[in-house]
């Protein structure tokens, strides 16, 4: 899965300002440069760590699942780790 465009990156910082501060109502502590950088950041571990991620996973997952899927996965667990879902 390659890394985000710099459009959805920035599509992506505002998505998650809507988010966080307006429709979870947190207090906004950051400002849009820090928020961004952010999100570049976790683009780019996402993408520096993809390959250690799929050889995590068991053999058959690893096979059978598609990169959507195994993405889903991902985000299904750190979502249910930080209480959101």
């Amino acid at each position: 899965m390659a890394v985000l465009t710099d459009s959805e990156r920035a599509i992506a910082t505002r998505a998650w300002v809507e988010k966080v501060f307006v429709e979870l109502g947190v207090t906004a502590s950051l400002d849009h440069a820090q928020i961004r950088a952010a999100v570049d950041a976790a683009d780019d571990w996402a993408d520096l760590n993809a390959a250690a991620y799929n050889l995590a996973l068991p053999l058959a997952f690893r096979n059978g699942a598609t990169i959507a899927q195994k993405t889903l996965l991902l985000t299904y667990v750190i979502l249910r780790r930080a209480g959101i879902f």
